[in-house]
């Protein structure tokens, strides 16, 4: 069009170019004609591009679906004790350290028992002497020689001296530490030389020990999925020191919280445990405090209608998707059902069978589309 209205310019103006090309006024005006063509040029090429916008497109069918939820957690021991002693004192000797395979019973830690040692030999002698003036004040009493009172009085000094004893035998059996169960020893242990205190609110770890063999991972869940997360569910993981594998656990219990502590909470949602059992012939695969990314597979759904993820759009207004009508894609809004891995459910909205622009731009009606042919999934 364009083309055909610069040759009947050209054509007009070569009539008189004989009697105006010498003057100021003919080149100007010329130059004037020059751009108004090429601005048209310009604006009906940009023009044509701009519809030249494409999507594929792909059929509603029927087929089966089950809901995911993503989560990233930490990888821990099932089994593991942190060590500590109920004795204030100075540690003697540590014979462990970290990565050390211990045995129940072994004795992984000292602490100065002298101050100790003293403490229980001054109650030892106590009781003794306490002992002597009970059997003493015994036959006296028996004999009518000592009121009753006396007698009772060397009794309750007596039963003093044998709780004091006691305990400062208790106290100084605690200066030997021994593991309470077979494992590694996790993290860097206590140096010698440390004085471990006594009457904090939290105490001095002296050694992690945990059973490695058997693994959990704990995973957080929002409230808004949780419900659908079951007992026993699969769990498919990876971590990052094993790119491009991926490792199958379930999920042995939901923590449900504590009275006072019912989840945590982060930006007004409240998130909920969820422990995942790992394998034990897959447990050499992991340290404890790994990272995991997991995918917990939880309701399934069989012979409903389901369309790829991204068919489904969403804005202001609510979830969408383009239903190809009469050539053109038409707006339809959709009420979705659980979300697949690729596909997601559709409830209301669609009808098997229905062509709908399951990727790319829908810009105008001038659109180019490109069909996918056959199934979507």
């Amino acid at each position: 069009m364009y083309e055909a209205l610069r040759e009947r310019i050209i054509q007009s103006l070569s009539k008189g170019v004989k009697h105006m090309w010498r003057t100021k006024k003919f080149w100007g005006i010329l130059i004037l004609i020059l751009l108004i063509l090429g601005g048209a040029f310009y604006y009906f090429k940009s023009k044509g591009n701009t519809q030249q916008t494409s999507y594929t497109t792909g059929m509603v069918e029927r087929g089966n679906i089950a809901q995911v939820i993503t989560s990233t957690g930490t990888i821990n021991p099932t089994n593991y004790v942190d060590i500590s002693t109920n004795v204030a004192g100075t540690l003697e000797k540590v014979l462990v350290k970290e990565n050390d395979h211990v045995t129940q019973g072994q004795v992984i830690a000292t602490i100065d028992a002298r101050q100790l040692q003293a403490v229980a030999d001054d109650a030892k002698a106590t009781l003794e002497n306490s002992k002597n003036d009970l059997d003493r004040y015994s036959t006296l009493v028996n004999q009518g020689a000592i009121p009753q009172q006396t007698y009772d009085t060397a009794l309750m000094n007596y039963q003093k001296a044998l709780a004091a004893y006691d305990r400062a035998v208790a106290n100084l059996s605690d200066t030997t530490i021994t593991s309470p169960m077979d494992g590694t020893v996790i993290g860097t242990p206590l140096k010698a030389g440390q004085t471990i205190s006594t009457g904090i609110s939290t105490q001095m770890i002296i050694a992690t020990v945990a059973d490695l063999s058997n693994l959990e991972i704990y995973l957080t869940v929002d409230e808004t999925d949780i419900g659908s997360v079951k007992k026993g569910a699969r769990v498919d993981f990876t971590v990052d020191a094993h790119p491009g594998k991926t490792f199958t656990g379930y999920v042995s219990d939901i923590a449900l919280g504590t009275k006072g502590n019912m989840g945590t909470t982060s930006s007004s949602v409240v998130y909920y445990t969820v422990k995942v059992a790992i394998s034990p012939s897959d447990a050499a695969n992991f340290f404890p405090t790994m990272t995991a990314r997991a995918t917990i597979y939880g309701d399934e759904r069989s012979n409903v209608l389901v369309v790829p993820l991204a068919a489904v759009r969403t804005d202001k207004v609510g979830e969408y998707v383009y239903v190809i009508k009469n050539g053109q894609p038409e707006r339809t809004s959709v009420t979705t059902g659980i979300t697949g891995e690729t596909t997601i459910e559709i409830v209301k909205g669609l009808n098997e069978g229905d062509e709908i622009v399951v990727s790319g731009d829908v810009g105008s009606t001038n659109t180019k589309k490109t069909n996918s042919g056959g199934s979507m999934f």
